[in-house]
This record gives C-alpha cells, sequence and structure tokens, in this order.
C-alpha cells in the first residue's frame, strides 16, 4: 500500500474513531436546560386581528426582532458533539382579553399550531409543531373593554427534529446576534369572545437541549 492510500486509510479510520466518540460520549451528556432563551420571560404574545367566529380562532406572536440578543453561551461540548433533541416550553401567567365583546367568567384555550424561528447575520431555521395545549382562563378583573384571566398551570411543549435542533443551536449560539419569533395559532371555547384580542404573557420560559451526538 502506497503512502497516498495509508494516509487516505488513516483520515478515515480517525473519522470513524472521532464519530464512534462523539456517539458514546454524547449518549452520556444529561439533556441541558436553559432558562429565559431570548430573554421571552415576561413577554406578551399579541393578536395582529381581532378573534373570529369559528371556534373562536386567531393568532398571536411575539418577535425579538426589535431587541436582538447576542450569541447564548454554551461549557464547551467535546468532539464537535451537538444537541439532536431540542424542545421549547412555556407556561403563561396571565391573558389579557381586550375589545368589545363578552368576557365569560372562566373558559378555555387551546393553543394548536405553534411556530418557533431563529435567525442570525448568517442562518435562519424554522420549526411549525401542533401542541394541542389546552388552558383553563379564571377571571381575576375587569375593567372598561378589557379584562385579565389567571391561567391553568399547564406547559405549551414543542420539539424540533434532529436536523433543526442542530441548525437552532449553531444559530443561537454563533454567527452573532439573534432575533427569535414564536407565533401559535388559537381557538377559545366561548362564541362571545369573537371581536376582541387577547394578549398571552410568557412564564417559565425554557428551552431544553438533548440526544447529544
Amino acid at each position: 500500500m502506497n503512502m497516498m492510500k495509508r494516509a487516505v486509510l488513516s483520515v478515515v479510520v480517525l473519522g470513524l474513531s472521532l464519530a464512534s466518540c462523539s456517539r458514546i460520549v454524547g449518549a452520556a451528556i444529561p439533556p441541558q436546560t436553559i432558562s429565559n432563551p431570548a430573554g421571552l420571560e415576561g413577554k406578551q404574545l399579541v393578536a395582529s386581528s381581532p378573534l373570529v367566529v369559528e371556534s373562536v380562532r386567531g393568532t398571536v406572536s411575539y418577535s425579538t426582532a426589535g431587541a436582538p440578543f447576542g450569541d447564548i453561551q454554551i461549557p464547551d461540548l467535546p468532539f464537535g458533539i451537538r444537541p439532536g433533541g431540542l424542545e421549547f416550553r412555556t407556561g403563561f401567567s396571565q391573558i389579557d382579553v381586550t375589545g368589545a365583546c363578552v368576557k365569560p367568567q372562566a373558559f378555555t384555550v387551546t393553543v394548536r399550531d405553534v411556530k418557533v424561528d431563529a435567525s442570525d447575520a448568517v442562518a435562519s431555521a424554522t420549526f411549525t409543531q401542533n401542541a394541542a395545549a389546552q388552558f383553563t382562563l379564571t377571571r381575576t378583573s375587569e375593567g372598561a373593554g378589557r379584562a385579565t384571566y389567571g391561567v391553568s398551570d399547564t406547559k405549551l411543549s414543542v420539539s424540533a427534529d434532529v436536523a433543526t435542533a442542530m441548525k437552532f443551536f449553531s444559530i443561537l449560539t454563533t454567527g452573532g446576534q439573534n432575533t427569535v419569533s414564536v407565533m401559535a395559532t388559537i381557538s377559545a371555547s366561548d362564541n362571545g369572545l369573537a371581536g376582541c384580542t387577547m394578549g398571552f404573557t410568557l412564564k417559565d420560559v425554557s428551552v431544553t437541549l438533548s440526544k447529544f451526538q
């Protein structure tokens, strides 16, 4: 075997060895949870238009576009290991209902399709998942054209596939200033809410990285 073939074979063997080490070491790394990613805690998903009758549905969203944030600092991982799993979780501290509509004492809201986007100067990534998370709302205060509701301690959870999880990780840890946005489709159980808008205040926001490889 000539020197060139030996060199190529050595590189291949080294690559396979490193890949094997990466998988072994990655499997031993427990899930890592990042609290309050992108400073989303306390921010509000707001409606772009009033709710419409059809199980009283609409969309709510929030973007950090007006306040981009720097790369998230995560301890160095050996062997170029990256997470193959990414889960976004949040609850809601309160929901505000605004406008000329009936504001019942209690009702339920279902958060359905959730879309999460992330971008920096280098790349962008997105994932959408049907969360089907249901929240029970109880009115805590009411004023002129506005009511505030307490929310059950349900958690909204959506996950990305392996390729998207790795892309999100790269965007949020390298490449400079980042922008994240969240958008969700919602429906409410009371048709009397048609014509009003809702604002969902985020609580206990976290991102969990797992399946390191």
